[in-house]
């Protein structure tokens, strides 16, 4: 979906959701600070709290923080309604930040910007987790005709199970993903391309990438 479309849905009503790797933990100095970035209601700023670190998270959906500032589980995580291009961090407050499926939901003029606010937020040596849904190549004709609305060739339309508009979530590359990390200062650590499940049981392509700030 579009950022405008994700503000005004109900914050906790996605098509799917990308699998998480607990890997980035492997990288991330103890006790240090981790953000969620496009957290929503709080499913991964609860993991990052539970390995023990400074958890912080945040969305452009004020629906879906404000439920993730009621749940008992969540206390402690600082979470905060921001735009993921231009948050209000300090240079370098972070060890570490995590996005899942951000990216997919990002304009592509805005991509870039997303990644070089990432870069400008993360320490020196710091660590970015990356999980992305993958180009499907069965999904030629449906990019074709999706690309008549969306302007994007592999980016598929859908509408959500909660009344919004239909959202636009765009399948990446490999290639496409290495480019775009590597030219906003990133090097690529590790990256892998396992199957994600999506919501309704269907077996997609995937990309897992942890990344360095350099």
């Amino acid at each position: 979906m579009t950022y405008q479309e994700w503000k005004q849905s109900s914050g906790n009503k996605v098509i799917a959701s990308s699998p998480f790797s607990e890997k980035i933990f492997d990288f991330i100095p103890e006790s240090g600070r981790v953000l969620d970035l496009g957290s929503g209601d709080g499913r991964i700023s609860q993991v990052i709290q539970k390995h023990g670190f400074e958890t912080y998270g945040m969305d452009i959906n004020p629906t879906a923080i404000n439920l993730a500032k009621t749940q008992p589980d969540l206390v402690g995580i600082a979470f905060s309604v921001q735009d993921a291009k231009a948050t209000t961090y300090e240079d370098a407050f972070f060890d570490a930040v995590i996005e899942q499926a951000v990216l997919a939901c990002v304009e592509k003029s805005d991509r870039t910007t997303v990644l070089t606010e990432v870069h400008r937020i993360l320490k020196s040596g710091g660590v970015f987790s990356i999980a992305e849904f993958g180009f499907e190549e069965s999904l030629h004709e449906r990019y074709e005709h999706d690309a008549l609305l969306s302007g994007e060739y592999g980016t598929v339309v859908v509408k959500s199970d909660d009344g919004m508009k239909p959202f636009r979530s765009h399948h990446f590359r490999s290639e496409e993903l290495d480019t775009l990390v590597q030219d906003a200062g990133f090097e690529i650590i590790q990256s892998t391309h396992p199957n994600f499940s999506t919501r309704s049981g269907h077996t997609h392509p995937g990309h897992q990438y942890i990344v360095r700030k350099v």
